[in-house]
């Protein structure tokens, strides 16, 4: 048997191993997505506590995204969430901002993994920069870990703090509710979450792009030197931070490398207002938005079953180089 690559022609006994376990995983995975993963994203409505078992077994126990609508219907926050209102109610108080001078956050910038400077604002010097931006920086209400009851309490009356529904589904606690806020300028690169997330866009729209968990087969990742932007949007490096291991890809547009994917099998979607996005753990995704776009999302614990083994060992192989290596072993 003779194997070709870019690189040359190997004959028998010359085939690098990791050569050839690359290709047969890759055959592995190709396998598995025919035969399960999903190739597009529906569109369901909320489902009743007569469904929760239907929507486990369709979306949750297959690791599917679908968008859900219904969600919101009972939220106040679709009709009162003007710039006014959040300023009447929101306006004085500090928030937890990330800065940038190119609207990449936890980004690979000049090959650097490079973090956004973080800083309290007044939630009305905010809004005023978003409707009057700078050219030479980008806000970006981005803050995890529970940023929504950390920091927007006064809102509360306004959306739902807990999807009952939800956690009966997943058969958990809500882990964290997070808050989001910015410009079309804003870009979330290609990453993945250990959650199962329930994404809500309150008002204008997000565009996710989609890649399954078993294409990492495909998503390269590099191990880059991380670096923060100051107070002025320079980078410094961050000295007690070692190596990031981020995904070697366009930061602003992971369709663009497409061609040296021909396996790899990405879904763009667009989750507009009022409409929910379930996104199953570890699926790999990307975030743009239209301006003044506002969202919340609910994080939940996943179950460690038979998805979490099979993605672990496929991030342990990959990172472990066994796959990616061109030297035989």
């Amino acid at each position: 048997a003779v194997v070709s690559t870019q690189s040359g022609h190997y004959g028998r006994g010359e085939t690098p191993i990791s050569l050839v376990m690359n290709i047969k995983l890759q055959e592995i995975c190709t396998t598995l997505k025919e035969l399960y993963v999903c190739n597009s994203c529906k569109t369901i409505q909320k489902p009743c506590e007569d469904d929760y078992l239907n929507f486990h077994q369709n979306y949750v126990s297959k690791n599917c995204p679908v968008k859900i609508l219904g969600c919101m219907d009972k939220w106040n926050a679709r009709e009162l969430w003007t710039n006014q209102y959040l300023s009447d109610k929101m306006g004085d108080k500090y928030i937890t901002v990330a800065m940038t001078p190119n609207g990449l956050a936890d980004a690979v910038i000049d090959d650097k993994f490079s973090l956004p400077f973080e800083t309290k604002m007044k939630f009305n010097d905010f809004l005023d920069e978003l409707e009057s931006p700078q050219h030479e920086r980008v806000l970006y209400l981005q803050k995890q870990n529970s940023s929504f009851t950390d920091e927007f309490m006064e809102l509360n009356d306004d959306i739902e703090l807990q999807l009952d529904w939800a956690c009966e589904i997943f058969g958990t606690n809500l882990d964290a509710i997070n808050f989001w806020m910015g410009d079309s300028r804003a870009v979330t690169s290609l990453h993945k979450d250990p959650y199962e997330n329930m994404y809500s866009v309150v008002r204008g729209c997000k565009t996710f792009t989609l890649y399954p968990p078993l294409d990492r087969v495909y998503l390269k990742y590099k191990d880059y030197s991380t670096w923060r932007y100051n107070s002025k949007l320079i980078l410094e490096p961050c000295k007690d931070i070692g190596l990031t291991p981020w995904i070697d890809i366009n930061q602003r547009n992971p369709l663009i490398d497409l061609d040296s994917m021909p396996g790899a099998s990405p879904i763009v979607v667009d989750v507009y207002e009022g409409e929910t996005l379930y996104l199953p753990s570890y699926w790999y995704h990307h975030v743009q938005q239209t301006h003044g776009t506002i969202a919340i999302n609910y994080w939940y614990d996943i179950d460690y079953g038979p998805n979490y083994g099979l993605h672990s060992l496929l991030d342990e192989l990959m990172n472990r180089n066994i796959l990616n290596s061109q030297n035989p072993l």
